[in-house]
């Protein structure tokens, strides 16, 4: 099953996951089911102008309402008290003031789900139509990065990359590291942090047979592409990632969460507040996503 959680109910999420889902075939839909508050449904609906008539075919459930709760926590408390290891868990977009643990507003779903499932190692990859990114940290302050980053931390999340990847996606055969300062602190002029990255490369070697490569310059490390091979491009903040990443694939790639006891996938694009109830949100990161979660639920059912 793939269950959908509902974002923010004043974003674009709920209108992309209309469109996507008219594109499915009958089998597919089948396998889709909608988490939302019936309200929040019912108003995109009426403001985007769609007929209920051609969502016949939509499995709904929806949840719990509680006084206090945004809506994307509702929805999303409600898919992880159901979720099993076999299942697919998609979010669609929401704000940071949306998701709520223990009455803490928290900073994204990695974040919640860090909390929620008391691991601090859950980590932020992006697959993308030709390249695919790690993030050692991510929604960090850049004067906190190297207070941050540790080599046990980028041998954890590397690892249980890997591990994710082939239990999902396919086997890597490389793997490029990215420095932390610029070109990779020259030799100690600019800084020599970058030394446990090396360290933790000596590591990951010696568990692993794939090829280990780095540390790079952030700025160049996505010359080192090779569409002949299975690659994992790892950054060590936010931004050094993500800046080449979206302006490579544009709507069309995949956050995805490591660490999780389920696959959990989202668009790589926010809320876009601006164009809510306009009819004008363009769902092909969320087609692009659909197509990935069948393509993973035949490439398990292959391996099992």
């Amino acid at each position: 099953m793939i269950y959908v959680t509902q974002g923010h109910e004043r974003g674009i999420g709920l209108e992309i996951f209309l469109k996507a889902f008219l594109l499915l075939s009958e089998r597919e839909k089948k396998a889709v089911t909608l988490v939302v508050n019936e309200q929040d449904l019912n108003t995109n609906f009426k403001d985007l102008g769609f007929k209920k008539d051609n969502f016949k075919d939509l499995n709904v459930i929806h949840p719990k309402i509680e006084k206090g709760i945004p809506s994307s926590t509702s929805s999303l408390v409600h898919v992880l008290n159901v979720i099993k290891p076999e299942d697919i868990l998609v979010t669609l977009p929401t704000s940071k003031d949306q998701l709520i643990h223990d009455g803490k507003s928290l900073a994204g779903y990695t974040e919640f789900f860090r909390e929620y499932f008391n691991n601090k190692n859950i980590s932020m990859t992006f697959k993308g139509t030709s390249q695919n990114v790690l993030l050692i940290t991510d929604h960090v302050a850049l004067k906190d990065v190297t207070k941050v980053i540790t080599t046990d931390l980028i041998v954890e999340k590397t690892n249980t990359t890997i591990e994710f990847y082939k239990k999902y996606f396919f086997d890597y055969e490389q793997v490029i590291f990215s420095g932390i300062n610029p070109h990779v602190g020259e030799n100690g002029i600019l800084g020599s942090e970058d030394k446990i990255i090396t360290t933790a490369i000596d590591q990951l070697k010696k568990k692993h047979t794939l090829e280990f490569k780095g540390p790079y310059s952030g700025d160049t490390l996505h010359m080192h592409h090779d569409e002949t091979k299975k690659q994992l491009f790892v950054y060590m903040f936010h931004d050094q990632g993500l800046a080449q990443f979206k302006a490579m694939h544009g709507l069309i790639g995949l956050n995805i969460s490591m660490g999780l006891p389920f696959l959990r996938l989202s668009v790589d694009h926010g809320t876009a507040f601006d164009l809510y109830g306009k009819n004008k949100a363009n769902p092909t990161g969320l087609i692009f996503l659909f197509k990935q979660a069948f393509e993973v639920m035949k490439y398990v059912d292959k391996r099992n």
